[in-house]
């Protein structure tokens, strides 16, 4: 994906998942690790292909978090595979994994509170060399809000911008693939929606998209795919509209 790509899109109102039969982006496999001496992973399994938003989901404890946190080298993997683009990074420091095209939007302390939101930006293209101001202004284009505000401080923004503006910093290195852990936690409808929007977005432009997320039953509405983790295993996996129509997975993961 582009940035050019992101801009030509012009925030398409379209809701509804996608299918393709893209290249895999990352596939985990049995993938094994947590904190110190504990394992909080137990043989993981997923898939994001090309173009794809996949959205894990299950109950508090169950491993979404730290799944995220194993891709991107924030914890200790002690057994299995994480491909990304054919690459084993497992193990790998998150500096290296960023240059591989991953970047991760955390759920907390994922902004520069003391920076202005247009110095957030430039932060967020660390790595490129030579003139950002195309990247800026394209990233800009996608969230409008920002733009209106690029020289606020960060931290007298809203939960709702301070979202966009941790997302629009890891879009600054173009990635091919973007984890978002809980990127609506906290928000208001308005801002849920919002992000949402934008997500799916990302996805038509070309983005692959792994994201946690506390609101299943709306993140599943739009997912390619979903998987459902607990006690750090999977559960049950299929598209969006498939585990939103399991029965059990409705009484057991979605609150009915």
């Amino acid at each position: 994906m582009t940035s050019q790509a992101i801009a030509e899109r012009s925030m398409p109102k379209n809701t509804a998942p996608q299918k393709y039969s893209g290249k895999p982006i990352l596939t985990m496999t049995d993938v094994r690790g947590g904190y110190g001496d504990a394992d909080i992973l137990h043989g993981v399994n997923m898939q994001v292909t090309e173009q794809q938003i996949v959205v894990i989901v299950g109950p508090n404890g169950a491993g979404k978090s730290t799944a995220m946190k194993a891709i991107f080298g924030l914890l200790k993997v002690r057994g299995g595979s994480i491909l990304v683009n054919g690459t084993d990074i497992a193990g790998w420091k998150p500096n290296r994994i960023v240059q591989h095209g991953v970047c991760y939007v955390p759920q907390v302390n994922n902004i520069f509170r003391e920076m202005t939101i247009h110095e957030n930006l430039e932060m967020g293209a660390f790595l490129r060399k030579g003139d950002i101001s195309a990247s800026l202004e394209r990233v800009y284009t996608l969230f409008p809000d920002l733009k209106e505000r690029r020289n606020a401080l960060a931290g007298n923004l809203s939960g709702g911008q301070r979202q966009m503006v941790a997302m629009g910093r890891a879009l600054m290195l173009d990635p091919s693939l973007l984890l978002l852990d809980e990127p609506t936690a906290g928000l208001s409808p308005k801002y849920m929606e919002q992000i949402f929007e934008i997500t799916r977005n990302l996805r038509d432009a070309g983005l692959s998209i792994l994201l946690v997320e506390q609101h299943a039953k709306q993140a599943l509405a739009f997912a390619d795919k979903g998987y459902v983790l607990a006690a750090g295993s999977n559960r049950h996996e299929g598209t969006g509209q498939e585990l939103l129509a399991d029965r059990e997975v409705a009484e057991m993961f979605l609150g009915g």
